[in-house]
Protein backbone atom coordinates (compact mmCIF):
# COMPACT_ATOMS: atom_id res chain seq x y z
CA UNK A 1 0.00 0.00 0.00
CA UNK A 2 1.00 3.60 -0.51
CA UNK A 3 1.76 5.81 2.47
CA UNK A 4 0.51 9.25 1.44
CA UNK A 5 -1.37 11.56 3.81
CA UNK A 6 -4.51 11.81 1.66
CA UNK A 7 -4.45 8.54 -0.23
CA UNK A 8 -7.69 6.60 -0.12
CA UNK A 9 -8.72 3.29 -1.64
CA UNK A 10 -2.37 44.12 -50.04
CA UNK A 11 -3.45 47.78 -48.85
CA UNK A 12 -6.33 49.35 -50.78
CA UNK A 13 -9.00 51.93 -49.88
CA UNK A 14 -11.61 49.37 -50.87
CA UNK A 15 -11.11 45.83 -49.65
CA UNK A 16 -11.89 42.55 -51.32
CA UNK A 17 -14.77 40.30 -50.49
CA UNK A 18 -15.74 36.68 -50.89
CA UNK A 19 -18.97 35.37 -52.36
CA UNK A 20 -20.02 31.78 -51.80
CA UNK A 21 -21.58 30.29 -54.94
CA UNK A 22 -24.30 27.67 -54.77
CA UNK A 23 -23.24 26.16 -58.08
CA UNK A 24 -20.69 26.64 -60.82
CA UNK A 25 -21.17 29.95 -62.62
CA UNK A 26 -19.98 30.07 -66.23
CA UNK A 27 -20.69 33.59 -67.45
CA UNK A 28 -20.20 33.12 -71.17
CA UNK A 29 -20.72 36.79 -71.87
CA UNK A 30 -17.78 37.77 -69.65
CA UNK A 31 -14.94 38.27 -72.06
CA UNK A 32 -12.06 37.84 -69.61
CA UNK A 33 -13.36 34.81 -67.77
CA UNK A 34 -10.93 31.86 -67.73
CA UNK A 35 -12.00 28.34 -66.83
CA UNK A 36 -9.02 26.88 -64.99
CA UNK A 37 -10.55 23.51 -64.21
CA UNK A 38 -8.57 21.79 -67.01
CA UNK A 39 -5.42 22.65 -65.00
CA UNK A 40 -6.64 20.75 -61.92
CA UNK A 41 -4.78 17.70 -60.63
CA UNK A 42 -6.62 15.61 -58.03
CA UNK A 43 -4.19 12.68 -58.18
CA UNK A 44 -0.98 14.16 -56.83
CA UNK A 45 -0.57 13.99 -53.03
CA UNK A 46 0.08 17.51 -51.76
CA UNK A 47 2.45 18.14 -48.85
CA UNK A 48 0.71 21.00 -47.09
CA UNK A 49 1.01 22.07 -43.43
CA UNK A 50 -1.53 21.87 -40.60
CA UNK A 51 -3.52 18.91 -41.98
CA UNK A 52 -3.30 15.20 -42.68
CA UNK A 53 -2.23 12.04 -40.87
CA UNK A 54 -0.37 11.72 -37.59
CA UNK A 55 1.50 8.93 -35.82
CA UNK A 56 1.36 8.08 -32.11
CA UNK A 57 5.11 8.19 -31.55
CA UNK A 58 4.88 8.23 -27.74
CA UNK A 59 1.82 6.26 -26.78
CA UNK A 60 0.91 6.66 -23.09
CA UNK A 61 4.12 7.49 -21.33
CA UNK A 62 7.85 6.87 -21.71
CA UNK A 63 7.88 3.34 -20.20
CA UNK A 64 5.63 1.98 -22.93
CA UNK A 65 7.73 1.59 -26.07
CA UNK A 66 4.68 0.26 -27.93
CA UNK A 67 4.96 1.10 -31.60
CA UNK A 68 8.14 3.15 -31.60
CA UNK A 69 10.01 0.00 -30.53
CA UNK A 70 9.45 -1.33 -34.07
CA UNK A 71 10.83 1.82 -35.65
CA UNK A 72 13.91 1.70 -37.85
CA UNK A 73 15.92 4.77 -36.74
CA UNK A 74 16.92 5.43 -40.35
CA UNK A 75 13.30 5.48 -41.56
CA UNK A 76 11.65 8.90 -41.42
CA UNK A 77 8.53 7.87 -43.35
CA UNK A 78 8.98 10.47 -46.07
CA UNK A 79 6.89 8.36 -48.44
CA UNK A 80 3.89 8.23 -46.07
CA UNK A 81 1.15 10.22 -47.85
CA UNK A 82 0.17 13.34 -45.93
CA UNK A 83 1.97 12.51 -42.65
CA UNK A 84 1.85 15.84 -40.80
CA UNK A 85 2.94 15.29 -37.22
CA UNK A 86 4.11 12.98 -34.50
CA UNK A 87 1.81 12.75 -31.50
CA UNK A 88 3.67 12.84 -28.19
CA UNK A 89 1.44 11.56 -25.38
CA UNK A 90 3.49 11.42 -22.20
CA UNK A 91 3.18 11.89 -18.46
CA UNK A 92 3.77 14.76 -16.09
CA UNK A 93 5.89 12.30 -14.09
CA UNK A 94 8.13 11.68 -17.13
CA UNK A 95 9.28 15.29 -16.96
CA UNK A 96 9.17 16.45 -13.31
CA UNK A 97 10.15 13.61 -11.02
CA UNK A 98 11.46 16.12 -8.49
CA UNK A 99 9.59 19.33 -7.79
CA UNK A 100 10.89 22.15 -9.96
CA UNK A 101 13.35 19.92 -11.85
CA UNK A 102 12.27 19.54 -15.48
CA UNK A 103 13.87 17.09 -17.90
CA UNK A 104 12.64 17.64 -21.47
CA UNK A 105 15.67 16.00 -23.09
CA UNK A 106 13.81 13.04 -24.61
CA UNK A 107 11.13 15.27 -26.11
CA UNK A 108 13.75 17.73 -27.36
CA UNK A 109 15.62 14.92 -29.10
CA UNK A 110 12.53 13.68 -30.89
CA UNK A 111 11.57 17.16 -32.05
CA UNK A 112 15.06 18.04 -33.21
CA UNK A 113 15.37 14.84 -35.23
CA UNK A 114 11.95 14.72 -36.85
CA UNK A 115 11.49 18.44 -37.49
CA UNK A 116 14.38 18.21 -39.95
CA UNK A 117 11.99 16.21 -42.12
CA UNK A 118 9.28 18.90 -41.91
CA UNK A 119 7.15 17.16 -39.29
CA UNK A 120 5.29 18.96 -36.54
CA UNK A 121 4.12 17.67 -33.16
CA UNK A 122 0.97 17.27 -31.10
CA UNK A 123 1.15 17.15 -27.30
CA UNK A 124 -0.86 15.55 -24.53
CA UNK A 125 0.40 15.83 -20.95
CA UNK A 126 -1.18 13.04 -18.89
CA UNK A 127 -1.60 12.57 -15.12
CA UNK A 128 -3.00 9.00 -14.90
CA UNK A 129 -2.29 5.93 -17.06
CA UNK A 130 -4.48 3.23 -15.51
CA UNK A 131 -1.44 0.98 -15.36
CA UNK A 132 0.21 -0.33 -12.21
CA UNK A 133 3.63 -0.24 -13.88
CA UNK A 134 3.27 3.56 -14.14
CA UNK A 135 1.85 4.59 -10.76
CA UNK A 136 3.46 8.03 -10.81
CA UNK A 137 2.11 9.60 -13.98
CA UNK A 138 1.39 12.31 -11.45
CA UNK A 139 4.78 12.69 -9.73
CA UNK A 140 5.21 11.07 -6.34
CA UNK A 141 6.21 14.39 -4.73
CA UNK A 142 2.67 15.71 -5.39
CA UNK A 143 1.14 13.01 -3.21
CA UNK A 144 3.85 13.43 -0.57
CA UNK A 145 2.85 17.10 -0.43
CA UNK A 146 -0.67 16.08 0.57
CA UNK A 147 -2.62 15.81 -2.69
CA UNK A 148 -5.54 13.41 -2.42
CA UNK A 149 -5.38 10.27 -4.53
CA UNK A 150 -7.11 6.91 -4.96
CA UNK A 151 -5.21 3.65 -4.44
CA UNK A 152 -6.71 1.20 -6.93
CA UNK A 153 -6.12 -2.53 -7.42
CA UNK A 154 -3.02 -3.49 -9.37
CA UNK A 155 -0.69 -0.86 -7.90
CA UNK A 156 -2.52 1.99 -9.62
CA UNK A 157 -2.70 5.55 -8.28
CA UNK A 158 -5.26 7.99 -9.61
CA UNK A 159 -5.17 11.65 -8.55
CA UNK A 160 -8.20 13.52 -7.32
CA UNK A 161 -8.45 15.86 -10.32
CA UNK A 162 -10.09 18.60 -8.29
CA UNK A 163 -7.76 18.50 -5.27
CA UNK A 164 -6.29 21.96 -4.55
CA UNK A 165 -2.76 20.68 -3.86
CA UNK A 166 -2.80 18.63 -7.07
CA UNK A 167 -4.05 21.63 -9.06
CA UNK A 168 -1.50 23.98 -7.50
CA UNK A 169 1.43 21.72 -8.42
CA UNK A 170 -0.05 20.98 -11.85
CA UNK A 171 -0.51 24.69 -12.53
CA UNK A 172 3.20 25.32 -11.98
CA UNK A 173 4.10 22.46 -14.32
CA UNK A 174 1.74 23.71 -17.03
CA UNK A 175 3.21 27.20 -16.76
CA UNK A 176 6.62 25.68 -17.42
CA UNK A 177 5.27 23.65 -20.36
CA UNK A 178 3.66 26.77 -21.78
CA UNK A 179 6.89 28.74 -21.54
CA UNK A 180 8.67 25.98 -23.41
CA UNK A 181 6.16 25.14 -26.15
CA UNK A 182 3.61 27.91 -26.67
CA UNK A 183 5.82 29.91 -29.06
CA UNK A 184 7.40 26.86 -30.67
CA UNK A 185 6.15 26.78 -34.27
CA UNK A 186 6.73 23.04 -34.43
CA UNK A 187 3.86 22.39 -32.02
CA UNK A 188 0.65 21.86 -34.00
CA UNK A 189 -1.81 21.53 -31.10
CA UNK A 190 -2.18 20.47 -27.49
CA UNK A 191 -4.86 18.31 -25.90
CA UNK A 192 -6.57 18.94 -22.59
CA UNK A 193 -4.88 15.82 -21.27
CA UNK A 194 -4.45 16.42 -17.55
CA UNK A 195 -7.90 15.04 -16.66
CA UNK A 196 -8.81 11.39 -16.93
CA UNK A 197 -7.40 8.01 -17.80
CA UNK A 198 -4.80 8.30 -20.58
CA UNK A 199 -5.79 11.97 -20.66
CA UNK A 200 -9.00 11.05 -22.46
CA UNK A 201 -11.41 12.97 -20.22
CA UNK A 202 -13.01 9.94 -18.53
CA UNK A 203 -12.22 7.91 -15.41
CA UNK A 204 -12.72 4.45 -16.89
CA UNK A 205 -10.07 1.91 -15.90
CA UNK A 206 -9.83 3.99 -12.75
CA UNK A 207 -12.12 5.31 -10.06
CA UNK A 208 -15.12 5.84 -12.40
CA UNK A 209 -15.87 9.05 -10.47
CA UNK A 210 -17.92 11.54 -12.50
CA UNK A 211 -16.56 14.98 -11.71
CA UNK A 212 -18.44 18.25 -11.73
CA UNK A 213 -18.10 20.51 -14.75
CA UNK A 214 -16.26 23.06 -12.62
CA UNK A 215 -13.35 20.63 -12.20
CA UNK A 216 -13.05 20.05 -15.93
CA UNK A 217 -13.19 23.81 -16.52
CA UNK A 218 -10.12 24.21 -14.31
CA UNK A 219 -8.21 21.78 -16.53
CA UNK A 220 -9.41 23.52 -19.68
CA UNK A 221 -8.28 26.86 -18.24
CA UNK A 222 -4.81 25.51 -17.46
CA UNK A 223 -4.31 24.72 -21.15
CA UNK A 224 -5.95 27.81 -22.62
CA UNK A 225 -4.06 30.13 -20.26
CA UNK A 226 -0.64 28.60 -20.86
CA UNK A 227 -1.01 27.90 -24.59
CA UNK A 228 -2.76 31.01 -25.92
CA UNK A 229 -1.09 30.71 -29.34
CA UNK A 230 -1.95 27.05 -29.95
CA UNK A 231 -5.08 25.16 -30.83
CA UNK A 232 -6.32 23.52 -27.63
CA UNK A 233 -8.29 20.30 -28.10
CA UNK A 234 -11.04 18.88 -25.89
CA UNK A 235 -11.69 15.15 -25.91
CA UNK A 236 -15.30 14.20 -26.59
CA UNK A 237 -15.22 12.03 -23.44
CA UNK A 238 -14.92 15.14 -21.29
CA UNK A 239 -18.57 15.49 -22.31
CA UNK A 240 -19.73 11.95 -23.00
CA UNK A 241 -18.51 10.51 -19.69
CA UNK A 242 -20.69 12.99 -17.82
CA UNK A 243 -24.26 12.62 -19.13
CA UNK A 244 -25.23 10.98 -15.83
CA UNK A 245 -24.76 14.37 -14.15
CA UNK A 246 -27.57 15.76 -16.26
CA UNK A 247 -28.07 17.38 -19.60
CA UNK A 248 -27.94 21.00 -18.45
CA UNK A 249 -24.52 20.80 -16.83
CA UNK A 250 -23.06 19.08 -19.87
CA UNK A 251 -24.52 21.66 -22.24
CA UNK A 252 -23.03 24.37 -20.04
CA UNK A 253 -19.62 22.70 -20.34
CA UNK A 254 -19.98 22.48 -24.11
CA UNK A 255 -20.84 26.19 -24.27
CA UNK A 256 -17.86 27.02 -22.06
CA UNK A 257 -15.35 25.09 -24.17
CA UNK A 258 -16.76 26.29 -27.50
CA UNK A 259 -16.70 29.93 -26.36
CA UNK A 260 -12.97 29.56 -25.62
CA UNK A 261 -12.37 28.36 -29.19
CA UNK A 262 -11.42 24.77 -28.40
CA UNK A 263 -11.28 22.04 -31.01
CA UNK A 264 -12.51 18.48 -30.47
CA UNK A 265 -10.93 15.07 -30.71
CA UNK A 266 -12.29 11.54 -30.49
CA UNK A 267 -9.97 8.73 -29.40
CA UNK A 268 -12.43 5.89 -30.06
CA UNK A 269 -13.11 5.55 -33.79
CA UNK A 270 -13.84 1.89 -34.64
CA UNK A 271 -13.62 0.72 -31.03
CA UNK A 272 -15.82 -2.38 -30.95
CA UNK A 273 -18.30 -1.11 -28.35
CA UNK A 274 -19.08 2.01 -30.37
CA UNK A 275 -19.08 0.11 -33.65
CA UNK A 276 -21.74 -2.20 -32.25
CA UNK A 277 -23.82 0.40 -30.41
CA UNK A 278 -23.55 3.61 -32.45
CA UNK A 279 -23.94 4.53 -36.11
CA UNK A 280 -22.00 3.29 -39.09
CA UNK A 281 -19.18 5.79 -38.49
CA UNK A 282 -18.90 4.54 -34.85
CA UNK A 283 -19.16 8.09 -33.44
CA UNK A 284 -20.99 8.34 -30.14
CA UNK A 285 -22.12 11.97 -30.52
CA UNK A 286 -21.50 13.11 -34.10
CA UNK A 287 -23.53 16.29 -33.54
CA UNK A 288 -20.96 17.47 -31.00
CA UNK A 289 -18.40 18.07 -33.76
CA UNK A 290 -20.76 20.53 -35.45
CA UNK A 291 -20.38 22.78 -32.43
CA UNK A 292 -16.58 22.74 -32.35
CA UNK A 293 -15.47 22.43 -35.99
CA UNK A 294 -16.10 26.14 -36.74
CA UNK A 295 -13.56 27.00 -34.01
CA UNK A 296 -10.59 24.76 -34.50
CA UNK A 297 -9.46 21.47 -36.05
CA UNK A 298 -11.13 18.12 -35.42
CA UNK A 299 -8.80 15.20 -34.62
CA UNK A 300 -9.81 11.55 -34.98
CA UNK A 301 -7.84 8.71 -33.43
CA UNK A 302 -8.34 5.19 -34.73
CA UNK A 303 -8.38 2.14 -32.46
CA UNK A 304 -5.21 0.04 -32.06
CA UNK A 305 -5.46 -1.31 -35.56
CA UNK A 306 -3.83 -4.68 -34.98
CA UNK A 307 -6.77 -5.47 -32.66
CA UNK A 308 -9.56 -4.39 -35.02
CA UNK A 309 -11.56 -7.21 -36.56
CA UNK A 310 -12.43 -7.05 -40.28
CA UNK A 311 -16.15 -6.75 -39.54
CA UNK A 312 -15.38 -3.62 -37.50
CA UNK A 313 -12.82 -2.10 -39.86
CA UNK A 314 -14.85 -2.76 -43.04
CA UNK A 315 -11.95 -1.78 -45.31
CA UNK A 316 -11.81 1.60 -43.61
CA UNK A 317 -15.19 2.92 -44.75
CA UNK A 318 -16.47 3.75 -41.24
CA UNK A 319 -13.24 5.65 -40.56
CA UNK A 320 -13.63 7.62 -43.78
CA UNK A 321 -17.27 8.30 -42.97
CA UNK A 322 -16.23 9.63 -39.56
CA UNK A 323 -13.64 11.93 -41.15
CA UNK A 324 -16.20 13.41 -43.49
CA UNK A 325 -18.97 13.67 -40.91
CA UNK A 326 -16.80 15.48 -38.37
CA UNK A 327 -14.93 17.67 -40.88
CA UNK A 328 -11.68 16.19 -39.67
CA UNK A 329 -8.37 17.97 -40.18
CA UNK A 330 -6.19 15.26 -38.64
CA UNK A 331 -6.50 11.48 -38.36
CA UNK A 332 -4.19 9.04 -36.64
CA UNK A 333 -3.91 5.48 -35.44
CA UNK A 334 -2.26 3.42 -32.73
CA UNK A 335 0.41 1.40 -34.48
CA UNK A 336 3.70 1.54 -36.32
CA UNK A 337 3.10 3.27 -39.68
CA UNK A 338 4.82 0.73 -41.93
CA UNK A 339 2.38 -2.15 -41.34
CA UNK A 340 -0.53 0.29 -41.57
CA UNK A 341 0.71 1.66 -44.88
CA UNK A 342 1.34 -1.80 -46.30
CA UNK A 343 -2.16 -2.89 -45.36
CA UNK A 344 -4.06 0.30 -46.18
CA UNK A 345 -2.20 2.18 -48.95
CA UNK A 346 -5.31 3.36 -50.80
CA UNK A 347 -7.21 4.50 -47.72
CA UNK A 348 -4.12 6.41 -46.62
CA UNK A 349 -3.67 8.01 -50.03
CA UNK A 350 -7.35 8.89 -50.43
CA UNK A 351 -7.54 10.65 -47.07
CA UNK A 352 -4.17 12.41 -47.38
CA UNK A 353 -5.46 15.28 -49.51
CA UNK A 354 -8.98 15.33 -48.12
CA UNK A 355 -8.14 15.62 -44.43
CA UNK A 356 -8.33 19.32 -43.70
CA UNK A 357 -8.40 21.76 -46.61
CA UNK A 358 -7.79 20.88 -50.28
CA UNK A 359 -7.87 23.94 -52.53
CA UNK A 360 -8.58 24.10 -56.26
CA UNK A 361 -8.37 27.32 -58.30
CA UNK A 362 -11.35 26.87 -60.61
CA UNK A 363 -11.53 30.15 -62.50
CA UNK A 364 -10.15 33.66 -62.88
CA UNK A 365 -11.52 36.85 -64.34
CA UNK A 366 -8.66 39.25 -65.04
CA UNK A 367 -9.43 42.10 -67.42
CA UNK A 368 -6.76 44.40 -68.87
CA UNK A 369 -5.25 46.32 -65.96
CA UNK A 370 -4.58 50.03 -65.76
CA UNK A 371 -1.36 50.94 -63.99
CA UNK A 372 -1.59 53.23 -60.99
CA UNK A 373 -5.33 52.85 -60.36
CA UNK A 374 -7.51 50.30 -58.64
CA UNK A 375 -8.61 47.37 -60.79
CA UNK A 376 -10.64 44.36 -59.73
CA UNK A 377 -9.74 40.71 -60.17
CA UNK A 378 -12.03 37.76 -59.50
CA UNK A 379 -10.75 34.33 -58.50
CA UNK A 380 -12.91 31.30 -57.77
CA UNK A 381 -11.70 28.63 -55.33
CA UNK A 382 -13.17 25.26 -54.40
CA UNK A 383 -12.35 23.47 -51.15
CA UNK A 384 -12.75 19.73 -51.73
CA UNK A 385 -11.27 18.74 -48.40
CA UNK A 386 -13.19 17.55 -45.37
CA UNK A 387 -12.59 20.72 -43.35
CA UNK A 388 -12.02 24.46 -43.44
CA UNK A 389 -8.53 25.90 -43.23
CA UNK A 390 -8.02 27.31 -39.74
CA UNK A 391 -5.04 29.51 -40.59
CA UNK A 392 -4.98 32.59 -42.79
CA UNK A 393 -2.54 32.16 -45.65
CA UNK A 394 -1.35 34.97 -47.91
CA UNK A 395 -2.90 34.93 -51.39
CA UNK A 396 -0.55 36.66 -53.85
CA UNK A 397 -0.76 37.77 -57.47
CA UNK A 398 2.36 38.22 -59.58
CA UNK A 399 2.74 39.78 -63.03
CA UNK A 400 5.88 39.06 -65.06
CA UNK A 401 6.85 40.40 -68.48
CA UNK A 402 9.15 42.63 -70.47
CA UNK A 403 8.36 45.53 -68.14
CA UNK A 404 9.58 43.64 -65.10
CA UNK A 405 7.97 41.72 -62.24
CA UNK A 406 5.39 43.01 -59.79
CA UNK A 407 3.54 41.20 -57.02
CA UNK A 408 1.03 42.02 -54.30
CA UNK A 409 -0.90 40.34 -51.51
CA UNK A 410 -4.61 40.09 -52.21
CA UNK A 411 -7.27 40.96 -49.67
CA UNK A 412 -8.62 37.42 -49.38
CA UNK A 413 -9.04 34.99 -46.50
CA UNK A 414 -8.80 31.26 -47.22
CA UNK A 415 -10.53 30.52 -43.90
CA UNK A 416 -13.76 31.48 -45.69
CA UNK A 417 -13.35 28.74 -48.30
CA UNK A 418 -15.68 26.16 -46.81
CA UNK A 419 -15.54 22.44 -47.61
CA UNK A 420 -17.83 21.42 -50.43
CA UNK A 421 -18.30 25.04 -51.50
CA UNK A 422 -17.14 27.27 -54.34
CA UNK A 423 -16.05 30.75 -53.21
CA UNK A 424 -15.32 33.80 -55.38
CA UNK A 425 -12.76 36.31 -54.15
CA UNK A 426 -13.39 39.75 -55.70
CA UNK A 427 -10.22 41.71 -54.88
CA UNK A 428 -8.61 45.04 -55.82
CA UNK A 429 -5.15 45.34 -57.41
CA UNK A 430 -3.13 48.45 -58.32
CA UNK A 431 -0.22 47.39 -60.56
CA UNK A 432 2.92 49.50 -60.77
CA UNK A 433 4.26 48.48 -64.16
CA UNK A 434 4.89 49.93 -67.60
CA UNK A 435 2.49 49.07 -70.41
CA UNK A 436 2.80 45.63 -71.93
CA UNK A 437 1.66 42.02 -71.83
CA UNK A 438 2.36 40.10 -68.64
CA UNK A 439 2.05 36.55 -67.43
CA UNK A 440 -0.37 36.14 -64.51
CA UNK A 441 0.61 33.94 -61.57
CA UNK A 442 -1.31 33.11 -58.39
CA UNK A 443 0.17 31.65 -55.21
CA UNK A 444 -0.87 30.90 -51.63
CA UNK A 445 1.77 31.19 -48.90
CA UNK A 446 2.39 30.76 -45.20
CA UNK A 447 5.26 33.19 -44.77
CA UNK A 448 7.83 31.99 -47.29
CA UNK A 449 6.33 28.52 -47.56
CA UNK A 450 4.13 27.89 -50.62
CA UNK A 451 0.80 26.17 -50.03
CA UNK A 452 0.20 23.71 -52.82
CA UNK A 453 -2.98 24.00 -54.86
CA UNK A 454 -4.47 21.01 -56.65
CA UNK A 455 -3.11 22.10 -60.02
CA UNK A 456 -0.84 20.48 -62.60
CA UNK A 457 2.84 20.51 -61.76
CA UNK A 458 3.76 21.90 -65.19
CA UNK A 459 2.05 25.24 -64.41
CA UNK A 460 3.76 25.61 -61.03
CA UNK A 461 6.83 27.80 -60.70
CA UNK A 462 9.84 26.83 -58.63
CA UNK A 463 8.86 29.34 -55.94
CA UNK A 464 5.28 28.12 -55.59
CA UNK A 465 3.15 30.28 -57.92
CA UNK A 466 0.81 28.90 -60.60
CA UNK A 467 0.78 30.31 -64.13
CA UNK A 468 -2.81 30.86 -65.19
CA UNK A 469 -2.54 33.02 -68.35
CA UNK A 470 -1.65 36.52 -69.52
CA UNK A 471 -3.12 39.99 -69.31
CA UNK A 472 -2.42 43.46 -70.63
CA UNK A 473 -1.27 46.38 -68.50
CA UNK A 474 -2.21 49.76 -69.94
Amino acid sequence: MYDFPNCVSCPEPKTGHAVELDKWDIPGERRYFRDLRPLADDRRILRNPHKGWYWHYIDNGYPRPNYRAEHDPADHLEDFPGLNHLYLRFDWGDIEKEEGVYDWSYIDGIMEEWSRYDYRFGLRLVTYEGDGSIPFATPEYVYRAGARCYALPGNRLEPDYGDPVFLEKLSRFMEEAGRKFNRDERIELIDVGTFGTWGEGHTGNGSDIVYAAEVIKKHIDLHVRNFPDKFVMLNDDHINHRWSRGREENLELIDYAAALGLGLDDDSVCVRYYAENCGYNTLRTPWLFDRFSPNAPVVLEFEHYQAVAPEIFKNGYPFLDAMQRTRATFAGFHGYPRPWLRREPWLTEYAANRLGYWFFLDSAEIPPLTAGVRNRVKLTFANRGFAPCYRKYDLRLRLTGDGGCWSCSLDADCRRWMPGKITMEDVPVRPDLSAGVYGVEIGLFEGDRPIELAMRADVRTEDGYYRIGTTEVR
